[in-house]
């Protein structure tokens, strides 16, 4: 062998014309497998920075003080509206007006008139809320002992 020269892999494949196996699947298979965790390790890692990023840009602040100015803005609104209806003449009115309907409610016949309204009309309802409770009761059943069509005493 001294003189010779040492024949490759390929040239002993077509010397012998035998295929040697090589476990190319198995391993393309572990690689695969690796890069795809890599791969999904990395997108997660890649989507946190985002996040972080967009957290903490200027724009993300600058549009969370408009958001805060926008809801004062709006609050003291609505707060100056409430302010000036409850002062306005109009409230006034509606204000002296319920006064004198709860005076009159109070002392007078109007007010036991309506007592008497509202407990007939939650007297009639019970007696109507009864009447549908029984419509979902379930029937009585008759003792075991009487024969089919004899009533029980």
């Amino acid at each position: 062998m001294s003189d010779e020269q040492v024949p490759s892999v390929e040239e002993i494949k077509e010397r012998l014309k035998v295929e040697i196996p090589v476990e190319e699947e198995s391993v393309k298979a572990d690689t695969t497998r690796r890069d795809f965790t890599g791969e999904l390790k990395d997108l997660g890692r890649q989507f946190a920075d985002t996040v972080q990023s967009a957290w903490n840009s200027e724009e993300r602040v600058r549009v969370e003080n408009e958001v805060r100015d926008g809801v004062k803005s709006f609050v003291n609104e609505v707060d100056k509206a409430l302010r000036e209806a409850k002062e306005s003449q109009a409230a006034a009115k509606v204000k002296e007006e319920a006064a004198g309907i709860k005076t009159k409610l109070e002392t007078g016949q109007m007010g036991r008139k309506t007592r008497e309204g509202l407990v007939q009309g939650l007297q009639w309802l019970s007696e109507e809320l009864g009447k549908l409770a029984e419509q979902f009761a379930p029937p009585e059943k008759s003792p075991p002992d009487a024969a089919p069509g004899e009533e029980s005493e």
